[in-house]
C-alpha cells in the first residue's frame, strides 16, 4: 500500500507519531510512504520507518494576481495544480511499487483528492484517514475551505473505507455523507503504564499537583485561565498547576496563564508516563472560545489515552459537544466541567482531591477504557484488518 501524509515519521507532529506507531511493526516491503515534505533519499534518519519514502515534487505555481485583486482565484488554481500534479506523481509510484491500495491522510488540502484520482487511474481502493476534519481544518483560508467542502462528499463516499480518530468525527461524517467510518483512536503503547502507579509526588510542604503535559495554544487558553481562577477559589494550600510544555513562560503570561502555575518546560517523551502517574490530578482542557470551534469540537488530543492509562483522576474542562467531554461522560472515567465557570471547576477539583471513593471509581474505569480503546495493538489490528477485508472482497486476482 501507499500512504500519503503531510508529515511522516520521524517528524515530531502528532500525526507522524500516530503513523509511526501503526507502521513500526509492519513489513517494510508491504508499504511505501509519500509526502510533499518527506525526507530525501539516502541514509535513514533516526526514527524513520523501514518502508520506502517518496517526496512529491512541487510543480507549477501561479504567483501573479495581487494587482488585479485575484488572490483568491490564484490560490484556487494553485490548489488544483497541486491536486493534478500530485495525482500524476502518485500514480507513477503506485505502478512502480505495484500497490494494491492507497491511504491518504488529512493535512494538505490537495492530498486527499490527489490520492483519490491516482487510485481511480490505477484501479486500486482509496482510503481516507481523517486526523482532522477535512473541511474544518482549513479555517485560515476561505478558498481552501470552500474547495474542501465541495470535494469532501465525493471523496469520502467514493472511498473503500474511511478512518476517524474518534466517535464525534464519525457521527459528523455519518450525518453529513451517509457513510460509516471505522473509529481507530489515537493509540499508544500502554506497556509503560501497566504497573500500578506510585503515590502522588507532592512536595514536602503539602503541595498538590494538577498536571498538564503537552503543547499550549489557542485551543486551550481560556480553559487554563479558568483553571487558575478555580485554584485560587478552592483555597486548598499548596494547590498548583504544573505545566510540562515547550512554550516559554513569556508566551504563557502573554496568554493570561499566570498565578498558581509552575512551568517545567519541555518534557522528553520517555519521561511523560512517570510525570503523569505521579500527579494528584490530570487536566484535559479545550478552549470554549477559539478561532476554530469546529476543530476543537472534533479534536482527539493525543494525551487523552495516556491520561486514562496513567490511573490518576482526570478533570476535563471542554465544551459540552467536544469529543473529550462526550467520552469521559459516556464512560464515567473522569470529572467533566463543560462550561466556563471557575466556581464549578473549583468544585470539581475539591470532589476529585477530597473524595477517595470517587477517585477510585473513575481511575478504575479509565484504565478499562485505555486498554479497550487506546492500546496500539488494538489499533493495528483494526487498521490492517480494514485494508485486508477490502483486499479479500476484491479477490486474489486483484
Amino acid at each position: 500500500m501507499a500512504l500519503i501524509s503531510e508529515t511522516l515519521p520521524p517528524a515530531p507532529t502528532g500525526q507522524a507519531v500516530t503513523l509511526g506507531r501503526l507502521f513500526e511493526r509492519a513489513d517494510p516491503g508491504d508499504y511505501c510512504l509519500v509526502s510533499a515534505n518527506a525526507p530525501g533519499v539516502g541514509a535513514p534518519a533516526e526514527g524513520q520507518l523501514g518502508g520506502r519514502y517518496y517526496r512529491l515534487r512541487t510543480g507549477f505555481r501561479l504567483t501573479r494576481g495581487h494587482r488585479l485583486g485575484l488572490v483568491h482565484a490564484r490560490e484556487a488554481l494553485n490548489v488544483l495544480a497541486d491536486v493534478f500534479g500530485r495525482a500524476r506523481q502518485l500514480g507513477e509510484i503506485l505502478r512502480r511499487e505495484r500497490c494494491d491500495a492507497v491511504v491518504a491522510c488529512t493535512g494538505d488540502v490537495a492530498d486527499l483528492p490527489a490520492a483519490y484520482l491516482a487510485s481511480r487511474r490505477a484501479d486500486v481502493p482509496f482510503y481516507a484517514f481523517i486526523f482532522d476534519h477535512y473541511t474544518y481544518r482549513e479555517w485560515r483560508s476561505p478558498v481552501r475551505r470552500l474547495l474542501a467542502g465541495r470535494l469532501e462528499r465525493r471523496l469520502l463516499r467514493g472511498a473503500a473505507g474511511v478512518i476517524a480518530l474518534n466517535e464525534t468525527v464519525r457521527d459528523d461524517l455519518r450525518a453529513r455523507h451517509g457513510i460509516e467510518p471505522e473509529v481507530i483512536h489515537n493509540s499508544f503503547d500502554i506497556g509503560p503504564y501497566a504497573a500500578p502507579p506510585p503515590p502522588p509526588a507532592g512536595g514536602a510542604d503539602g503541595e498538590v499537583r494538577v498536571v498538564f503535559t503537552g503543547d499550549v495554544y489557542e485551543a486551550h487558553y481560556d480553559a487554563f485561565r479558568n483553571l487558575l481562577a478555580a485554584i485560587e477559589r478552592a483555597g486548598r494550600p499548596g494547590l498548583r498547576l504544573h505545566l510540562y510544555t515547550a512554550r516559554s513562560a513569556e508566551e504563557l503570561v502573554g496568554a493570561g496563564i499566570s498565578g498558581p502555575v509552575v512551568n517545567h518546560g519541555y518534557l522528553p517523551p520517555g519521561d511523560v508516563p512517570r510525570v503523569q502517574r505521579e500527579a494528584d490530578a490530570l487536566f484535559l482542557p479545550l478552549a470554549f472560545e477559539s478561532p476554530y470551534p469546529d476543530l476543537v469540537r472534533t479534536s482527539a488530543p493525543t494525551k487523552l489515552g495516556e491520561y486514562l492509562a496513567a490511573r490518576r483522576p482526570v478533570i476535563v474542562h471542554a465544551p459540552p459537544d467536544s469529543f473529550p467531554a462526550w467520552y469521559f461522560r459516556e464512560h464515567g472515567c473522569g470529572v467533566v466541567v463543560d462550561h466556563l465557570d471557575p466556581e464549578a471547576l473549583a468544585g470539581a477539583l475539591e470532589s476529585v482531591l477530597g473524595d477517595e471513593a470517587l477517585r477510585g471509581e473513575i481511575v478504575r474505569r479509565a484504565w478499562e477504557r485505555a486498554r479497550a480503546d487506546f492500546d496500539i495493538e488494538v489499533a493495528r489490528r483494526k487498521f490492517w484488518g480494514l485494508l485486508g477485508s477490502v483486499a479479500l472482497r476484491r479477490g486474489p486476482e486483484a
